[in-house]
């Protein structure tokens, strides 16, 4: 004689019904916003750099200087190969500091700034460029080495980072 399959109960009405219980997924997408909100709002922090532009207007001009002699600008290019500081005054050309074995020579990058500043008479203002490949760690190095010079003595304070597509 076959056996008879006898109706499965449910243990819970809410099952009996066919209703979900949310509850578990509720909870999970609670934790899973929080994390996020957490995790983006360090994220934006590492990546925010203040930056000084330069003034633009009549005011941001001293009346003691002379409107025929231009102030010269020194940009810093960081590169795969190196460094390379350049004017805008293509008559000065430019001075490249190569990479010493894998890592770059911050040393020199501080002694030819200071030489630089020195024989062009720059105020304490920079502009830093770097290409896509540059490490994070790397630009720090450079701002740092631009900074102040082996005794302490400010060389440029002011480092203004630009974005410029065609930096080799």
């Amino acid at each position: 004689m076959g056996r008879r399959r006898q109706p499965v109960h449910l243990e819970d009405e809410a099952e009996e019904s066919g209703e979900l219980n949310l509850v578990p997924y509720l909870d999970i997408i609670t934790t899973l916003v929080i994390f996020l909100v957490f995790t983006f709002q360090v994220i934006i922090e590492f990546r925010l750099i203040e930056l000084m532009p330069p003034a633009y207007g009549a005011s941001s001009q001293n009346p003691d200087e002379n409107p025929d002699d231009p102030k010269r600008t020194l940009t810093l290019m960081i590169t795969t190969d190196g460094y390379k500081l350049v004017t805008d005054d293509p008559t000065l050309g430019q001075i490249a500091i190569p990479k010493k074995g894998k890592d770059y020579d911050n040393a020199l990058l501080t002694t030819k700034l200071q030489e630089t500043k020195a024989n062009l008479g720059l105020d304490e203002s920079l502009q830093l460029v770097a290409s896509n490949e540059i490490e994070y760690q790397v630009v720090v190095a450079a701002m740092d080495a631009a900074r102040a010079d082996k005794k302490g003595k400010p060389l440029f304070p002011d480092v203004l980072l630009a974005n410029v597509g065609g930096v080799p």
